[in-house]
This record gives structure tokens, sequence and C-alpha cells, in this order.
């Protein structure tokens, strides 16, 4: 597992990756806010689970940690959570009504222990108010993003990812082209449902993390963007005249595995 790395005075980001077979390697990301009241924003993968632990508490001590903010509740962000609530006693879990609801599909919750945070809310942590947005793009519609100014932070879950070969912290260390590539990807196959929104609709919701003026992206999928994040923004308005990625059948599946057979 590569090693955590910061990005900012109190702001650091975990790193993973998943495979991505005949494509490359999907960025997995947590992260971790420092200062009055800690908070960690979500947990990585399921088979990350031990090295995230051991990454995380290398950063901040458990008795320190007050928010476990979940993103949304699918395995590849919520494969600690129930490690860092027993391990962090004064820990509250902060997901939305809609989030704890399917997170309840398989876990079991001290309800005291939960607040909720819907889209359009704020966060008091004691030395910052964070702000719940949620991205333009979005994979489960539980998903919020975590807007943090005094940072200037943006966390954006499953949006603004990469999908690449070598993963690197930033993503202004990937050439453009490699960039381009595997964002478009990665922001069209993980968010198939783009095809059917209206292109304004897009617009929108890019133009309102735009208008954060954030100076840093978090993506959970990708290198942190630091270079151009209005730019960043705008690449997501171009999705909607892109047509949909078509992924494998069983015919090319077959054939992708047939190298490593050999």
């Amino acid at each position: 597992m590569p090693n955590a790395y910061q990005i900012s005075d109190e702001a650091f980001v975990i790193p993973e990756s998943l495979p991505v077979p005949g494509v490359g390697k999907l960025p997995v990301n947590a992260m971790v806010l420092r200062g009055k009241e800690p908070m960690i924003l979500d947990t990585l993968a399921i088979v990350h689970r031990d090295t995230f632990l051991d990454e995380v508490f290398r950063i901040v001590e458990p008795e320190d940690v007050r928010w476990l903010f979940l993103s949304h509740e699918d395995r590849d962000h919520s494969g600690a959570i129930m490690q860092v609530m027993e391990k962090c006693p004064k820990a509250k879990l902060v997901t939305n009504f809609l989030g704890l609801g399917k997170l309840h599909e398989e876990f079991d919750f001290d309800p005291h222990r939960i607040h909720i945070l819907n889209d359009g809310d704020k966060l008091d942590m004691g030395d910052r108010t964070v702000h719940a947005i949620r991205p333009p793009l979005f994979d489960s519609s539980a998903t919020t993003g975590i807007w943090d100014p005094k940072s200037e932070i943006y966390y954006g879950a499953d949006c603004f990812g990469v999908v690449t070969d070598d993963i690197p912290q930033y993503t202004d260390e990937m050439s453009q082209s490699e960039f381009e590539d595997g964002y478009y990807f990665m922001n069209r196959a993980n968010h198939i449902w783009f095809e059917h929104v209206r292109p304004e609709a897009l617009a929108a919701g890019a133009e309102k993390i735009k208008a954060l003026d954030a100076r840093m992206i978090v993506s959970g999928h990708g290198p942190v963007e630091r270079r151009n994040v209005p730019a960043m923004c705008n690449m997501i308005k171009r999705i909607s005249d892109m047509p949909a990625i078509e992924l494998p059948g069983q015919d090319l599946y077959e054939e992708m595995l047939r190298p490593a057979a050999e």
C-alpha cells in the first residue's frame, strides 16, 4: 500500500487501488482532516482494511477522531467503517438519511452515534464548518461530497476520478492525454446515467463545484487536482456530448483472460 501523503497543513490522502481488467488501475482514496475535531472521510475497500487502519492511525489518534464521513455506502468506501467506529469511541458516523437506510442493510449502528448530513447541510467541527455538497456525477443515490472552506478542499466521492496504469499523487504528474483518457473513461463508465440527463443539468452541477473556488479537488478515485480546478469542473460538461462507454461482454472478457492463462 502506498503511504498516505499530506496535501495541506491538516489534510491527508490515503491512497490505494483496484484493478480494472484490460484498462488499468482505479485509484481508491480516503482522506483525513485533522484539526480541533478530526474527521476521516471514507475508509477504502474491504480488501484494504488492515493497511487502511494502520495508515489512518499514523495520522490521527483513534481517541481524537470525532467524525467519520461516509460519502456513500459502496464497499470501496465503507470497507472499515465498523472497525473505525469501534476504535474511535468519540466518533460519530456522518451520512445522509438515504445513506443510513442503505447502510442498515448490512451494518448495525448505535443510533446515538449517527449524524445526519443531507445535501446542503453544514457541520460545525469546532475550528471549521464543512458543507455537504453532492458532486455532479455519482454512482449511488446516497452520495454526498464535503467542502472544507478552511483548507479550500472539496472531496468529491466518485466524481472527478481517473483510471490509469500508473497512479501519481497529483494530476499534474500525468501527461494531458493520459489524464484526459482516464478521466473521461472513469466519469462515463462509472456514472452511466449521464447520457439520460439534460446537458444543462450536468453543467449546473459542475458549475456548483466550480463556484466554490476550491484550491484542490480530492476524488475518491483519482489523483488530487491542484493545478486547475476550474478546468477539471469544465471537463464534466463535455461528457454530455460523448458516447457511453461500451463495457466488455463475455466474449471480450474471455479474450482478456487468455493472456493470463498462457
